[in-house]
């Protein structure tokens, strides 16, 4: 069986979406064959929606048939081999397993296609490929994953065809517009997870862009992230995430820094005073509020949740809700401390402890925590000496898929696909914030989201969201402060 080595990830995305067991899934994922098939000349957006859609389907499924140009196929197999070295090649795949790229077309298969800013997916046949766009292109090919996804492990039927415009998030708007040579600024991309990956991966495709990135991420790529990590590759474990982008960006008109360290550190070193922008995908609330807290003059924001996914764009100055209200605290919850107390049936005394000394985990607490758990001993073995907090988000964030007692069902972690989509918006929002030509066709809503991947996309992707009372946006020091910041200096005459 050619299971990624990452399985055990997979299993935590894809087993706590559908209920089923390790084993069940493991069958179900060897028993058949996902198609990748390119047509024999393809277009530069057709290049990209082939390498996105090889790079996801080759995270979950042991077993793919890629077909094309001789030289398109070789590289799309490397890429797939060097995600999961033990993946097998097929010659075929039925067609309604497979996605066609191009001019090639198998019976029920899915067609994904973009042109300008707008991404298609549809079902009876190729499409034409328009104007170059790694933003449209990408988006395509995430829809037709989550697609192919939803046929093979939900047994859904046919899906309508879809048209997605990522400037206003209509059906047609943008189709024909070519990108523009163009200035991000000074950027600060918070967090290059599994979003950010997705962000990177089509930035670096836009070569008419400029700029300055700060990629700002303090962690190492592990074996488990290559779930959904579309930068990463099996050689690439246990280097720093802010590495492997600031390499795959290498040959592009930005400038990049890598910084192995938290947003929160980066912004309290010397002679940091302005932060433009800020780009952010982190995976806790408490850093998405405090980057609002900075006052930079654009935010914007990826994120995936348990079956959603989506993105924001917020300035402090708009009549609308900026980052801090999408996560304001509504009452007094468990704090973190007790969250992981209760789920790993610790006293509380002893996750306080073990939580602000950070100090190791003893063999009697993992004794405990197993019998809690229901579970023997030796499989909390890798967690004996590190401290609390490490085991209980890789509980929670689904690294370990444990039925955690309380909750009652396995804890999820976002798919591959999901992830993609989120970053790839999150990217194009970035792009359309800074543009002037581009803010202008695009939508005004700050709040894009699809709230069940499990289901076709939705009709309607915006969602207006006024300011939170109580929130930061609307207190007259913070306002004061941000025009203060951001607004221009006045130019005075000579006499």
């Amino acid at each position: 069986m050619a299971l990624a080595p990452f399985f055990e990830r997979v299993y935590g995305a894809v087993g706590g979406h559908l209920s089923v067991s390790r084993e069940s899934l493991a069958a179900s994922l060897d028993s058949l064959t996902v198609g990748v098939h390119c047509g024999t000349e393809c277009g530069t957006n057709e290049v990209w929606i082939a390498e996105l859609a090889t790079n996801l389907l080759a995270r979950l499924y042991p077993r793919i048939a890629i077909s094309g140009s001789d030289s398109q196929t070789a590289a799309l197999k490397d890429l797939a081999m060097s995600i999961n070295p033990k993946i097998d090649f097929e010659k075929d795949s039925p067609g309604a397993t497979s996605i066609c790229v191009g001019s090639v077309s198998l019976s029920d298969a899915i067609f994904p296609a973009s042109g300008g800013w707008v991404a298609r997916v549809s079902h009876s046949g190729p499409q034409l490929g328009g104007v170059e766009n790694p933003y449209s292109a990408g988006a395509a090919a995430a829809l037709a994953c989550a697609e192919l996804f939803r046929r093979i492990l939900l047994k859904t039927g046919a899906e309508r065809d879809i048209a997605l415009s990522l400037l206003d998030f209509g059906k047609e708007t943008g189709s024909d517009v070519a990108l523009r040579s163009s200035d991000l600024g000074d950027v600060v991309v918070a967090g290059v997870g599994a979003i950010g990956n997705a962000a990177v991966w089509a930035l670096s495709r836009d070569r008419r862009l400029k700029g300055h990135l700060s990629l700002v991420d303090a962690e190492d790529l592990t074996l488990l992230n290559l779930q959904r990590y579309v930068l990463g590759t099996d050689s690439d474990v246990s280097r720093p995430k802010v590495q492997i982008a600031k390499q795959i960006l290498q040959g592009t008109n930005l400038t990049v820094d890598a910084w192995e360290t938290s947003l929160e550190q980066f912004a309290d070193a010397p002679n940091r005073v302005k932060i433009p922008t800020i780009c952010i995908s982190v995976d806790n609330v408490e850093a998405r509020r405090a980057a609002q807290a900075l006052l930079p003059k654009l935010i914007v924001n990826g994120w995936t949740g348990d079956q959603a996914l989506g993105a924001s764009w917020h300035v402090l100055s708009r009549d609308a809700a900026c980052l801090a209200c999408l996560y304001q605290p509504h009452g007094q919850g468990p704090s973190a401390t007790e969250q992981a107390a209760r789920a790993l049936g610790l006293s509380l005394e002893r996750a306080s402890i073990l939580w602000v000394t950070r100090q190791p985990l003893s063999d009697d607490d993992l004794i405990s925590v197993s019998q809690h758990l229901g579970l023997d001993r030796p499989t909390l073995n890798d967690w004996l000496g590190k401290p609390l907090g490490d085991l209980y988000t890789d509980v929670v964030c689904g690294a370990v898929p444990l039925d955690i007692t309380g909750v009652g069902r396995l804890e999820t972690v976002p798919l591959a696909h999901q992830s993609a989509l989120a970053g790839i918006v999150m990217a194009a929002e970035l792009v359309k914030r800074t543009q002037p030509r581009l803010g202008a066709l695009s939508q005004e809503e700050p709040l894009i989201a699809w709230d069940d991947v499990l289901r076709s996309p939705p009709a309607k992707w915006l969602k207006p969201r006024p300011r939170e009372p109580g929130c930061i946006c609307g207190d007259p020091d913070y306002q004061t402060t941000y025009k203060r910041k951001w607004s221009a200096p006045r130019l005075t005459r000579r006499k």
